[in-house]
């Protein structure tokens, strides 16, 4: 018995022995298309040579210093990579998505410390969505994991939710864009003289499943933003570097947040690295205010991770993986339709470049919230396809976003995979209300390494 504290107290993830490419190999030579990335992370795919050695270059090196009394120029050449790849002034690192999104309320709670305004310290966000576990990003975050902070959480407002698959039906995408910000017009009139900014993610991600806003939302939000004097902060931790087919989300409608949050793809697995990109304006209003950042983290901005997401972001450049993104959505998209269109219970299939997801009807099977996602995943895993469950509680779904590197013929694998999955599955549905259904392991499940 391994003291080892996992998520679910009564169940023993497999051990994965080796990973290369989009495949995962078990102790037992089982092999699995790692077909969620991880939890959307591995975007340049596992063990990649390159990355290897120069992980191994810079540990030969140094792997930390302190960056309250030093800097490393691996450092200061991510930041200017990251800075000319995006527009934007400056990055700040830290070690996750979570601590980055805190990073970027920071940021700007002291923005308006230092333009003298510093009664503007509430955020909005989206009622349903995810920015992380520390108390301030769960606060805005919309999601089953907030229960475990109760009241702790601050008791922000919450804008609706751009969920078209549930409440944009029979209208058009600019009469859905328009219902959205009247009412995000409404709650920002309302708090006004007390907001510091808005966090959203561009696509939904782990709650909902790839919530693709309609179009002119986004601009709409912006166009508050600044109407009402306000920051707007993208939570591009699942999205940002490529996952969209674009280098950032909110490029697909041409606007420009004050602070974009990056985090899984930056360190695409080989290392735990994150980071927040900051205007210029709240950059100087800083530099003449203060001159200091109030905030830091002991292992933020170690030469071994700058170094591993330099290399990280070569391979995504050196290999245009965010065309390649773009065109591979497209592939994976028209797959996920047909599948689908075969399967009743699948109620709806959506996304944005390699950032898919599925949606399923419960009802279909009478069982409630999240057995059906479980279900999914668990037969998936026999047939050699790992997924990811949305996370929210609020629907069922799994998201489809494997690394950006997998090639059609492994596409056409997790196409057939989950097609087998949910053939199985929907064999079930005579039988509606059991939830025992058994993953198919061995010559019909896994595939042997």
């Amino acid at each position: 018995m391994s003291s080892l504290i996992n998520n679910q107290f009564n169940s023993r993830p497999r051990t994965i022995a080796s990973a290369k490419g989009v495949w995962l190999t078990d102790l037992d030579d089982n092999r699995y298309l790692d077909g969620s990335s991880g939890a959307v992370v591995v975007n340049i795919g596992h063990g990649d040579e390159y990355v290897s050695r120069a992980v191994a270059d810079q540990l030969s090196r140094v792997s930390f210093t302190h960056r309250g009394a030093f800097t490393s120029r691996r450092a200061e050449q991510l930041a200017d990579r990251l800075c000319t790849m995006t527009g934007y002034a400056g990055a700040w690192f830290v070690n996750s998505g979570s601590e980055a999104v805190e990073a970027a309320m920071q940021f700007a709670l002291q923005y308006f410390r230092e333009t003298n305004r510093s009664e503007h310290t509430w955020f909005l966000s989206h009622k349903a969505g995810y920015h992380g576990n520390p108390l301030g990003s769960l606060s805005t975050s919309g999601h089953a994991r907030r229960a475990a902070v109760g009241s702790l959480a601050f008791p922000f407002p919450v804008l609706p939710t751009p969920y078209a698959f549930r409440d944009a039906q029979g209208i058009t995408d600019a009469e859905y864009a328009g219902m959205l910000l009247t009412e995000a017009r409404a709650l920002i009139e309302q708090h006004a003289n007390h907001l510091a900014g808005i966090v959203i993610e561009p696509v939904g991600g782990a709650t909902l499943g790839a919530t693709v806003p309609p179009d002119g939302y986004l601009q709409g939000i912006r166009r508050l933003c600044d109407e009402f004097g306000i920051l707007l902060i993208a939570d591009e931790v699942m999205t940002g570097l490529g996952r969209t087919g674009s280098v950032l989300a909110v490029d697909h409608w041409d606007m420009r947040p004050d602070i974009v949050v990056l985090g899984k793809g930056l360190g695409a697995g080989y290392t735990p690295v994150a980071g927040a990109l900051v205007s210029e304006e709240l950059l100087e209003a800083i530099a003449v205010g203060s001159g200091r950042i109030l905030g830091g983290h002991t292992y933020a901005g170690n030469p071994l991770s700058m170094a591993t997401a330099l290399a990280v972001l070569d391979v995504v450049q050196r290999d245009g993986l965010v065309e390649r993104a773009k065109r591979t959505g497209e592939y994976l998209a028209e797959g996920l339709e047909q599948v689908r269109d075969r399967h009743p219970f699948v109620a709806d299939a959506r996304g944005l470049g390699m950032l898919r997801a599925l949606e399923f009807d419960r009802a279909a099977f009478e069982l409630g919230q999240g057995v059906v996602t479980k279900m999914v995943t668990d037969v998936a895993m026999g047939h050699g396809l790992m997924l990811y469950g949305t996370t929210g509680g609020m629907n069922d779904a799994v998201l489809v976003a494997p690394p950006l590197t997998i090639a059609r013929d492994e596409v056409d694998f997790l196409i057939d995979a989950l097609d087998r999955t949910l053939t199985q599955l929907q064999r079930t549905e005579s039988s509606p209300k059991s939830s025992s259904v058994q993953p198919a392991f061995g010559a019909s499940g896994a595939v042997r390494a």
